[in-house]
């Protein structure tokens, strides 16, 4: 039936038909990189089919090479890409995609309010890392490897998806010197901006693995802009609780988060890793599968990952919509209430023309100091258009020690996590006073 969806799809293409009148969209299933998803189905051949619909006024560049990337991807570990159409009057783009049904291993944490047991993190990380595989036999590279980003069939397959933020390496594999991706799975050596090539996807990979087990990435609980310090300075990441897992998940990960890249092995190397070859077969995931169709089927998909709530928990994330429910914290479950936004960072050359979830900055050698310009977004363009020129120190700076400047830059940090947090559990304290006088009125 897909076969025939694709015929449809490319005759549709050539002609330059207008497809969105072959599609009935159903249903709302999330907000991906640059865009709205919708499950849909093709009137002529009933198939159910993802559409990606983006607005095109941003992004043009970026959003091309997505679509020609999809296009030169035939794995059955990457989601399938069936076709395209623009419609000039409204300014959008429709992408047409294979559905996975089960949604994101992040949408299926969300639901069920549980993290993965071994065995099914281990069926996961296998896929994905056939995946993976192809895509850097492909000289290709992700950059934005997540458990929102693998997506599972009905079946309970794996496939790599959003290459929103992905990048083709030149026939040399020359390095990359831009920082692109989500901020807490984000490699040292992407951070640092010292050039990168497949080897950060391996990284990635490896806070991936974490991510299913702990329920949220390392770091999680701190703000994004101090991970961005920590990462290439503090040791490479660990389960919370290692004890509690394998040896051989544990070497796996250990493997993966090599602080140096050039020692994480290949893809191709972690498939014969006796973790994954003793991975059993994708049926694994189905159980966890049922369990988060049921409770959508219960509530509908909107409130079971807070598409619907109107605290403005719903935001554009890499692929990912935060849940607004609350989450237990017993073993086996997992609780990502004060975890900050999970949204993806890009680091370019490029003007920062849009702060809706994505922080976008100047990559150049002064790191820090254009990277702290783009905080106040009424700057962020005039920052863009400028060189990265560091600024004359206040003059009690000018007469500190490095490790006293680093001291005094942690100590910064510190109080900014601490008024951060505050007003965060102020506003939250009324959200739950007024969503329990709603529901008192409610029972009135």
């Amino acid at each position: 039936m897909s076969e025939q969806l694709i015929l449809a799809v490319q005759e549709g293409e050539s002609q330059q038909k207008d497809l969105t009148q072959e599609f009935e969209l159903v249903e709302k299933l999330g907000s991906g990189s640059y865009g709205v998803v919708w499950r849909a189905i093709h009137q002529k051949t009933k198939t159910v089919s993802a559409i990606k619909i983006v607005p095109v006024e941003n992004d043009l560049e970026d959003l091309f090479h997505e679509i020609s990337m999809m296009k030169a991807c035939k794995s059955p570990y990457i989601i399938n890409y069936f076709g395209s159409y623009f419609r000039p009057g409204e300014n959008e783009l429709w992408i047409v995609m294979e559905m996975c049904g089960a949604g994101s291993v992040s949408d299926l944490m969300k639901v069920t309010d549980k993290t993965l047991t071994e065995e099914q993190i281990a069926v996961v990380l296998r896929d994905a890392l056939k995946g993976l595989a192809y895509l850097h036999d492909l000289r290709k590279i992700h950059r934005d490897i997540k458990a929102g980003n693998i997506l599972l069939n009905n079946k309970g397959q794996g496939k790599l998806a959003d290459f929103g933020v992905s990048g083709q390496l030149s026939d040399t594999m020359a390095k990359r010197n831009t920082v692109i991706g989500t901020p807490f799975w984000m490699a040292p050596e992407v951070i640092q901006e010292i050039g990168y090539d497949v080897k950060a996807d391996i990284w990635s990979l490896g806070i991936t693995g974490i991510e299913m087990a702990d329920g949220k990435p390392p770091h999680a609980n701190i703000h994004p802009m101090r991970v961005i310090f920590m990462i290439p300075s503090k040791p490479p990441p660990k389960l919370a609780e290692p004890d509690k897992w394998s040896k051989d998940f544990n070497d796996f990960l250990s493997l993966c988060l090599m602080k140096n890249p050039d020692q994480r092995p290949t893809a191709n190397e972690l498939l014969q890793s006796t973790f994954l070859v003793n991975a059993k077969a994708s049926s694994t995931m189905l159980p966890m599968i049922e369990e988060a169709e049921e409770i959508i089927q219960k509530i509908g998909r909107g409130e079971a990952l807070g598409l619907e709530s109107e605290s403005g928990s719903e935001e554009e994330d890499g692929g990912e919509t935060r849940s607004a429910r609350p989450m237990a914290e017993d073993n086996g479950t997992m609780n990502t209430n004060t975890c900050h936004s999970f949204s993806t960072m890009i680091i370019t050359d490029d003007n920062a023309d849009s702060d809706a979830g994505t922080v976008k900055v100047t990559g150049n050698d002064e790191f820090v100091p254009q990277f702290m310009s783009f905080l106040d977004k009424d700057k962020k363009e005039e920052a863009a258009l400028t060189t990265s020129t560091p600024p004359i120190p206040n003059t009690k700076y000018a007469e500190m020690t490095t490790q006293e400047l680093k001291e005094r830059l942690a100590h910064v940090m510190d109080t900014a996590d601490e008024e951060v947090d505050r007003i965060r559990n102020k506003y939250e304290k009324q959200k739950r006073d007024i969503d329990a006088a709603l529901k008192m009125r409610a029972k009135k």
